[in-house]
């Protein structure tokens, strides 16, 4: 018997026994679609956190105060501008640094009224977050130094506000203030940053002198390199701490340790659901040495007669073998299938990119046919050695 007969006899069984050879597949059906899941949702996050990175702003870094009720803030301890300008000229790491004012106000226009988040900060803040424009320009050193009431504004509020992204030099009015829109953003909906906000970018200067107040809410900034941002962070708040003479007041972060946050969140996940996936291809393949097992025992005359005319321990051997490599491939297949199928529904939902390797198709088939040779060669081994005999007066 050649090897194409083996695959003959292998499919009739299955096909005769169609619900023993389903129940016996499904070990590795599960097994193989979790793998598959795994790797389509954990690739396609992969590559979504590249991509937010890029939208996020790459080598960004921020620092703000640290509240604390044993050492709390004082005047004194709050940001200003000056500070701004001292990181800049201090540090040979910062490539750029603006300040961040935030607040809130209601945008009117026409009757229409709509609450929006206000940013009020300096030039150099579209170069650190990476914005992106769809219309006109961005906040410029002229702005600033003017206090000119000028908006930069989201792509969403100026559809809200005019039904159109075609907003440049419209007036609007922020609370009581008049304010000319200068540029719209391009909107950027990431995976995580979620959808595009009702914001507008304005001067820090002009927002001083509207509020009265001159502290800055936070600093943020962008470092020359990749493997420049600790040092960027140590020098900001070496420079602040000494500048106000103080100490433990203020903290930072950075856009690279935040993606490493998700990274390492994702991979606890990948490691558990890996685990299941493992455990249900153990299961799968027990459940294929049982079913093997039975069908040895069923076909114990069928053995006696091929043994009878000539048929060699090996011929026997391959015959189950590749029965058992054939249920676990096609159990394969069905779990590929079913796992990308899932893959593609839970992308959907949580709005994640699907992204599937040959390599990890190459890998599930691997596992499976291992599986299915594995635990298919005690039943095989065990058919192989039975006496022709007494497998002929097997009843």
């Amino acid at each position: 018997m050649n090897f194409f007969e083996s695959i003959v006899i292998a499919w009739e069984s299955i096909i005769a026994n169609k619900m023993r050879s389903l129940l016996t597949m499904l070990g590795i059906i599960i097994g193989v679609s979790s793998v598959i899941t795994i790797s389509a949702l954990g690739q396609g996050g992969q590559f979504a956190i590249s991509k937010e990175m890029d939208a996020f702003g790459a080598n960004r870094f921020g620092v703000y105060y640290k509240y604390n009720s044993d050492n709390p803030l004082t005047q004194a301890d709050f940001f200003t501008i000056q500070d701004v300008k001292a990181i800049k000229d201090i540090s040979p790491v910062v490539e750029n640094i603006a300040p961040v004012s935030w607040d809130s106000a209601n945008v009117r226009l026409k009757g229409k009224q709509i609450g929006v988040q206000i940013a009020a900060t300096t030039s150099d803040y579209i170069k650190i977050a990476n914005l992106k424009l769809d219309a006109g320009r961005f906040l410029n050193h002229e702005d600033d130094n003017g206090k000119k009431h000028v908006a930069v504004i989201s792509e969403s509020l100026a559809k809200e506000l005019f039904n159109s992204s075609g907003a440049v030099g419209e007036k609007i009015m922020v609370g009581n203030q008049p304010f000319k829109v200068i540029g719209v953003l391009r909107r950027e909906e990431t995976v995580f940053s979620g959808q595009d906000n009702k914001l507008m970018y304005i001067p820090i200067s002009t927002y001083f002198s509207i509020s009265g107040s001159d502290w800055v809410d936070n600093i943020e900034g962008k470092a020359i390199s990749q493997a420049d941002v600790d040092t960027a962070i140590e020098h900001s708040l070496s420079i602040l701490h000494r500048r106000h003479h103080n100490t433990d007041k203020y903290q930072a972060w950075n856009s690279q340790k935040e993606m490493d946050s998700v990274n390492k969140v994702t991979g606890i996940i990948t490691i558990i659901i890996s685990a299941i996936a493992g455990i249900s291809l153990l299961v799968g393949g027990i459940g294929i040495m049982n079913i093997m097992l039975v069908s040895v025992t069923e076909r114990t005359r069928e053995i006696g007669i091929r043994k009878a005319l000539g048929a060699q321990e090996t011929d026997i051997m391959m015959q189950f073998l590749i029965e058992s490599l054939v249920l676990s491939f096609f159990g394969g297949i069905i779990g590929m299938l079913l796992g990308f199928g899932v893959s593609k529904i839970i992308a959907g939902f949580i709005k994640l990119p699907t992204v599937l390797s040959w390599q990890m198709i190459a890998l599930a088939f691997t596992f499976s046919a291992g599986v299915g040779v594995c635990f298919g060669l005690y039943p095989a081994r065990k058919a192989a050695l039975h006496d022709p005999i007494d497998a002929l007066r097997y009843e």
